[in-house]
């Protein structure tokens, strides 16, 4: 059983006079100090003188029916020491404290069995003090006394030393009252604990008040292996990235004796279990699993079972991945299209919020960064982070977060790659109304060409009829009109 030290030290002067008796109590376990001080006006003489000659005699006695009394510590005035077998080496006084006329008795552990009546005598030549005081000791029993694993049953009872039986008590952890529930059960002296959990680990306090004024109190440290809390059963990572599903527990069990574990990592696919294998771990109370690389094939929840001393517990964690899915598919987006860009989770409570912001920013160049300053927002909010029409400066690592009430969950990280297009491209697009009267401007001088070769093959033709008219009225011309005909053509 490990006892919490309640009372340290028990602050009472005491006139070392004859017959007064003071009641002090002890917790089973701890350090008690028995007082015993010489008075004021002592302390006025020659303390150095008092102290050559001083003997000091601590006895207890057997008990209201029997008188005996049983020697504690006795100091000689030579300075040695003699100390009663049944509380050797755990009783002792503070030698430098005679010259201040503190003679109070220490006793280290406290044993039930230490309860009744001390007396103190100091003598100093033919004078003679006595201080007398009675030892009660108060404790916390625990049923079983060991440590206890998570969901084992403890029963506590409180005990004092007091005559009389109480007429109130009451339960505390951790300062909180304890009133009746599923788990606990307050009987009066007795608290009974069913289905420990680890969050039970602790100090336990019963405070037991008697009719005669008197109220004690003693406590019981519980120690209960159980698993450590953690900030939530869901964990989040990134697709491609490590995960780490924790596994620990809140205590060694090899600090109280406990070598034999058994431990084993199953995950739910559907409704088939399926075994995952266990890695050896050379720390007997971290087991968290490590999974590399992550995919969407590993998503779902896993089950870490510790069996400890025949009685085992479970933890179940809940891995859940974390992706940006594009709106277009490819490993480089073309400048000018429209891009979404979702945050998407495997696994929803259905308190997730997200936050989009960019990483790079700092990274970038001036004017990068004065053009990127001029955006209405830097970080947007949503799961979804739309582009109308992406452009160069988009370019770069863009984060999604998920947050929820307890905080962050996890993040992911996309890279956007854009492609640029030709550099007639970049060229500002030419009004309609431009391109209309271009292409009206050309059919009107093409039309006019044509009228133009139109009229003078015309004009062409006119002047060959008359010709040949003349010639025709010629006859000693008429050899020479096959070659003047040629010859017509030839100038037309």
């Amino acid at each position: 059983m490990t006892v919490v030290l309640l009372f340290c030290t028990t602050v009472l002067i005491l006139q070392v006079t004859n017959g007064e008796k003071y009641r002090v109590w002890g917790e089973e376990g701890t350090r008690v100090m028995l007082p015993c001080h010489l008075s004021h006006q002592k302390l006025k003489d020659n303390l150095r003188q008092l102290y050559k000659g001083l003997e000091v005699h601590w006895v207890r006695h057997g008990g209201s029916a029997s008188m005996k009394r049983h020697l504690v510590l006795k100091v000689k005035s030579s300075g040695l020491k003699s100390l009663g077998h049944s509380m050797m080496h755990r009783v002792t006084v503070w030698d430098t404290g005679f010259l201040k006329g503190n003679f109070s008795l220490q006793i280290e552990p406290l044993l039930k069995e230490d309860a009744g009546t001390y007396e103190a005598c100091v003598r100093h030549g033919s004078e003679e003090w006595h201080c007398q005081l009675e030892l009660g000791v108060v404790s916390v029993i625990a049923h079983p006394s060991r440590p206890l694993i998570e969901s084992e049953t403890i029963r506590l009872n409180c005990n004092s030393t007091h005559p009389g039986n109480p007429t109130n008590t009451l339960w505390f952890h951790r300062g909180v009252l304890i009133h009746t529930s599923y788990r606990l059960h307050p009987m009066g002296q007795t608290l009974l604990i069913s289905g420990s959990l680890s969050s039970d680990t602790g100090p336990w306090v019963c405070e037991l008040t008697f009719a005669d004024g008197q109220r004690i109190a003693a406590t019981y440290n519980l120690q209960v292996i159980g698993f450590a809390e953690q900030a939530s059963s869901v964990i989040y990572t990134a697709v491609g990235s490590d995960a780490h599903l924790p596994c620990v527990l809140n205590s060694n069990p090899m600090h109280y004796g406990i070598s034999r574990m058994a431990i084993r990592w199953r995950y739910m696919v559907g409704r088939e279990l399926k075994a995952k294998p266990t890695l050896s771990y050379e720390n007997h109370q971290d087991f968290t699993l490590h999974l590399p690389a992550v995919g969407l094939d590993d998503v779902g929840q896993y089950r870490c079972e510790i069996t400890i001393q025949g009685i085992t517990i479970i933890e179940n964690v809940t891995l859940a991945a974390m992706a940006v899915i594009p709106s277009t598919v490819g490993p480089r987006i073309a400048e000018g299209s429209h891009l979404l860009l979702n945050c998407n989770l495997s696994y929803y409570k259905g308190k997730e919020h997200f936050q989009w912001k960019r990483l790079d920013l700092q990274s970038t160049n001036s004017s990068q960064s004065e053009s990127v300053s001029m955006r209405p927002e830097i970080l947007k909010r949503g799961p979804v982070l739309e582009f109308p029409q992406v452009s160069p400066r988009d370019a770069g690592i863009w984060e999604c977060s998920a947050h929820g009430p307890e905080g962050k969950l996890g993040s992911v990280q996309y890279h956007l790659e854009i492609t640029a297009s030709p550099q007639i491209a970049s060229l500002p697009p030419v009004p309609t109304e431009i391109i209309f009267g271009l292409l009206l401007f050309l059919l009107v001088v093409l039309l006019s060409i044509i009228a133009l070769i139109y009229l003078r093959r015309r004009m062409c033709s006119l002047n060959f009829q008359a010709l040949d008219r003349i010639v025709d009225a010629l006859p000693e011309k008429g050899e020479k009109n096959g070659g003047q005909q040629k010859i017509l053509q030839l100038e037309c």
